[in-house]
This record gives structure tokens, sequence and C-alpha cells, in this order.
């Protein structure tokens, strides 16, 4: 059993009441419904991350529950027995592949999600979207929690080098930044961005008779 200082108990103490914050904050927001997404954190300078467990509802994540896992997949902390989410896979290689990712927000807003069944890029009509996500590629689909998924987060995050986020096709949206609050942003303009994509749609459509 490892040791903490009692800077790493404070900071993994404050990362556990963000990531139970902004998971409560999806919920609310609609990014998410029922028992599914998960969002994950890293812990600075260390292989370990929180993450959400699986069956619990966002909108019911309390700082408690979040399990510690080391990036080889090892639980290292679950005082509540919870089981880890399903997703764990695919959170844990994003972390390896990009060590700037400091937390991960895989979740379900309505908009984004029809956009990912299309599988194609999503649209970017607007300023704030251009500048700050640049480009929201899009991955194929496997079933929830398999080998296969994460395979294919692997493939877009090595092949979009930087990206913020990915249309996961018919599962979501997979959101990244250096810390919880940013990621959940991220996930917020891409389910807006998503809306007003689908309104210039329909109001070319209607203006241009086509």
């Amino acid at each position: 059993m490892t040791i903490m200082t009692t800077h790493e108990a404070e900071t993994e103490s404050r990362l556990r009441n963000e990531l139970s914050d902004f998971s409560k904050r999806a919920f609310l927001r609609d990014l998410v419904s029922g028992t599914g997404g998960n969002m994950s954190v890293r812990i600075p300078g260390t292989d370990t991350v929180l993450i959400t467990p699986s069956g619990v509802s966002l909108a019911d994540v309390e700082p408690g529950i979040n399990l510690l896992i080391r990036l080889d997949g090892t639980v290292l902390e679950n005082p509540r027995n919870m089981v880890p989410s399903k997703e764990t896979s695919f959170h844990l290689a994003v972390y390896q592949l990009r060590p700037d990712a400091g937390a991960i927000a895989h979740v379900h807003p309505p908009c984004a999600t029809a956009y990912s069944a299309l599988r194609k890029p999503l649209p970017l009509p607007t300023i704030s979207g251009r500048v700050i996500l640049k480009e929201v590629p899009a991955i194929e689909t496997a079933m929830p929690g398999s080998a296969e998924l994460r395979e294919l987060v692997k493939e877009g995050i090595v092949r979009h080098p930087g990206v913020k986020a990915l249309l996961m096709a018919e599962h979501g949206i997979l959101a990244l930044g250096p810390d919880i609050k940013t990621a959940f942003y991220i996930a917020d303009l891409v389910e807006s961005t998503a809306k007003v994509a689908f309104f210039e749609a329909n109001l070319r459509k209607n203006n241009l008779g086509e």
C-alpha cells in the first residue's frame, strides 16, 4: 500500500470533489441521461486516474465512490466496492496517448450523438467552434466496453493529434481537457455547436429551396 503525502492526499480529495461536481453538472446540462456516460481525471504527476463507477447516474456521483486506477488498469482505491466504468479501458488508453489530457468526459448529448450517427466530422458553423474546437472528427462504433471500441478511440486520437473532441458513432462524444472543468466545457460546446449546425442546415434548406 502506497502512503500518500499530505499534498497528494489533498490533491486527490480536491479532484474527487471536482469529478463529482462536473459529473452532476453534465447530467443537469442534459449532456447525458440515465446511468450513461463516464468521466475521469488524471492525478497530476502520477500514473493514476479517478473514474466514475459503472451503473451509477452521473447525477448521483459522490466523491467517495470514484475509483482510483493506475494507467495499467490496476484498481488502487475502491472503498465502496464499486464496479469501474465499463469504458475505463479507453479512458486509460487516451491518457497514455495524450500526456496533455488531464480529464475526459464521455457523454451522450442528443444533437451531437445524432450527428455522430452520420459518421462524418461535426460541421462547425460558429466562430467559437472553429477557434476552440478546430475539428471534431468521427470514429466508427463498437459495443460499449469492448476492446474494439477502445481500439477505435485510440485510432481516432492517433489520427488526429491534439484533437479536443471526437464524435463516437451512435455512442456520443469524447471530450478532452487539461482539467475536468475544461473537458466539461468542451463537451458542452460540442453539443451547442451541433445544435447550431442542425438549425443552420434546416434554414439553408428552407431558404434555398433545396
